[in-house]
Formats: structure tokens, sequence, C-alpha cells
């Protein structure tokens, strides 16, 4: 019986890790495309016209709608693998809820359909995956949005009725009578990756999910989560500085001694790209092509920050990062290395820290991302 259950393990255990390396692989081109449109929306490499900066701008929202996708492929998979256990801490609905608008709102505005939520109480906090149970709130709304016809509005509303977490959407346009039941069928049409996930996150916590029609024929869409009230106090998270008060550069470094970035990368495309804009705002760069290559720079260089991919050949990133912090070397030892990965999953992040690293960076990463990561790690006090 111990063998069967043992088996069983390995295969989840297999299959996760192939649907990491697939995000991964897709990821990674999906991260050139993405860092060129930004720094060409810098003007690293000069000034746009009006009508170049449109496009900059189209292939940037294509690439987010891309990458979505990939991520919404790859969580399937590891929820029909049995390889995505739920984590529940304590957490604000509202929170989730305000994470999920903000994903859903270029396609509310492309679809001119205004997107209204409602929690009550306005403090609500439930035990639950915060990372599992927004995704439920966005997809929820996406599949609502797209439901009606364009123009409408949706209205969420998200209480707790003692049984657990009730999500109820309505939302109309003029839809015949006989909508609600072929909306599940058309949704699968125009949404099918989406509207499967949706189920099978519903599934993972127990829930139902059930289409009706409202007076007036609005349509509604039902889920019910069995998820208990948090008695915790849950703190609420600061705000960012609105956009516009953040630099669009990162600051110049405060010594005269020009730090030293190094990028570990097996990706040609990506180390160009991310290696101009480093040495636009003020960096000095140097590279390697794989694991062996990166533990050679940075015991010989001694770099400020080394940005560290995960899979690389000859060494992989992980072991790269254990040699590095097992040198003799204590301003090796010391050296700030942050992980790149296309994994995108919290136990991929975990084994990166376990092995060394000083923070994880998801690919693909814009270049706000990028300043940020500097900001916070690198030394900019001359050694």
């Amino acid at each position: 019986m111990r063998s069967n259950f043992s088996v069983t393990e390995g295969a989840i255990a297999e299959k996760n890790e192939f649907l990491g390396s697939m995000g991964h692989e897709l990821r990674n081109p999906l991260a050139n495309i993405i860092a060129q449109a930004e720094t060409l929306q810098e003007g690293v490499y000069g000034p746009l016209a009006s009508a170049q900066k449109k496009a900059v701008t189209a292939i940037q929202d294509s690439a987010q709608q891309l990458l979505q996708l990939i991520t919404d492929v790859v969580d399937l998979g590891r929820i029909e693998a049995g390889a995505s256990p739920l984590s529940q801490t304590p957490c604000r609905v509202s929170e989730m809820c305000a994470g999920s608008m903000a994903a859903v709102a270029g396609l509310g505005k492309s679809r001119s359909i205004q997107i209204v939520t409602e929690v009550q109480p306005p403090d609500l906090a439930v035990l639950a995956d915060a990372r599992r149970l927004q995704q439920i709130i966005s997809e929820l709304l996406s599949a609502a949005a797209l439901s009606m016809h364009t123009g409408g509005q949706v209205r969420l509303r998200i209480i707790h009725d003692g049984g657990g977490l009730q999500l109820q959407t309505l939302g109309g346009a003029g839809q015949p009578p006989s909508e609600p039941a072929h909306l599940l069928n058309r949704l699968r049409k125009v949404k099918p990756i989406g509207l499967a996930l949706l189920q099978q996150l519903v599934q993972l916590h127990g829930g139902t999910f059930a289409v009706s029609e409202a007076a007036g024929q609005e349509v509604g869409m039902t889920i019910r989560l069995p998820l208990s009230l948090s008695l915790a106090a849950v703190p609420v998270q600061e705000q960012g500085l609105p956009e516009s008060s953040v630099s669009s550069e990162v600051p110049p470094p405060a010594s005269s001694r020009q730090p030293t970035i190094l990028i570990a990368d097996d990706q040609p495309a990506l180390i160009a790209v991310t290696r101009n804009y480093l040495e636009s705002v003020g960096f000095q760069v140097i590279t390697a092509r794989d694991g062996s290559e990166a533990i050679q720079q940075a015991c010989t260089m001694q770099p400020d920050l080394i940005l560290m991919d995960v899979r690389m050949p000859v060494v992989d990133g992980l072991n790269a990062i254990r040699q590095i912090r097992a040198s003799t070397d204590p301003k090796t030892r010391d050296i700030a290395i942050v992980s790149l990965s296309g994994h995108a999953s919290a136990s991929d992040k975990e084994k990166c820290l376990a092995a060394g690293a000083t923070a994880y960076l998801n690919k693909p990463f814009g270049v706000r991302e990028l300043d940020r990561i500097i900001a916070d790690h690198i030394r900019t006090d001359g050694g």
C-alpha cells in the first residue's frame, strides 16, 4: 500500500517538475519580448514617435495576455495533477478583490463594460489561499464580462453567509431568456482555459459553481466556497506610491565607483536587452552563459549584484548559488544574488532561497521590477 502511494507521489512530483520546466521555457522568449518593449518605451534606443508608442503598447498588452494564458495553462495542469495544495492563511477579501479588479480592468475597458464590486462587511476576512482566492475572483469577473454584450455592467457581491464565502455576479445587456442555459457552452468557446481553471479551482476548494437567470434577464453566476471566517486580525497592506510619483530610473550610484552587475543566463536575447537597459542607467555589466561561468565571474570580478537564471547548462543556477555561498572569500560569499525563474511557484521560490539566493524574481519581469531589485539589494557604498 505504501509503495503505491510512493509511486503516486513520484508521478505528481514528476508532472509538477515538467509543468514548471514547460512554464520556464515558454516564459523565456516572452521575457525578451516584454523587456524589449519596455526598453523601447523608456527611450533606451532613442525617442519614439506617437504611432510607434501605440504599436509598442499593443505589443506589451498582447504579451501580458500571453503571459496570463501561460500561467493559466500551467496552473490548470498542476491542479489536475494534484500538485497544487492549498495553503490557508488569514486574508482580507477586499484586498483580493482589488487585485482581481486590476487584473480584469483591461478586459472591461476593451468591451466597454463597467465592473463594480461590493464586499460585505468591508473588512471581511477568511482563512484561504490568498493567491487561489484572487484567481477565482479574477476568472469569475472575466467570465461574467465575457458573458454579456458590450456596454453593460457586471456587479460582484461577496459575503459570508455562515456556511462559507459566497461570490455572486449579476449582469445583463439584453440577452435572450435562454442565454443562461447555453452560457457555459459559449464561455467554453470564448475562454476555455479560463473557465476550466475557474471550475477546477472551485472544485479544489470543495465549492460549487452555478449559473442562473435573475429578474430582468440578468445573468447570475454564484460560487460558494466553504471557507471559515478569520478570527485573527489581518493587517491592511500598505499601498504603493502612485505610478506618476515613482522615478522612472534607478537612482544614480552614491559613490564614484561604477557598480557592477553580473547577468547569468543562457538566453542571449534576454542578456542583451537587460544589459542595454542597465548600462543606459549607469551600471557596468558582465555576463555568463552558464552556472560555471557565473561562479568564475563571481569569484574574480566580485560584482555588486548577480542576476542568476535557475535553469542553465553545465552547472544550474541553484548549484552555482550554493558554490558561491560556500566561497572562502567573504566578499564573494556575501554578494547579493537574485534568482530568475519562469517556474513562478511558491515551492520554486523556496528552493532558490534555501540554496542561498537573496531574492527571487519571476520571469518575465519588467524594468520597474528590475529597478526595485537593484534599489533593494545593490551595494552603492563603494564596498
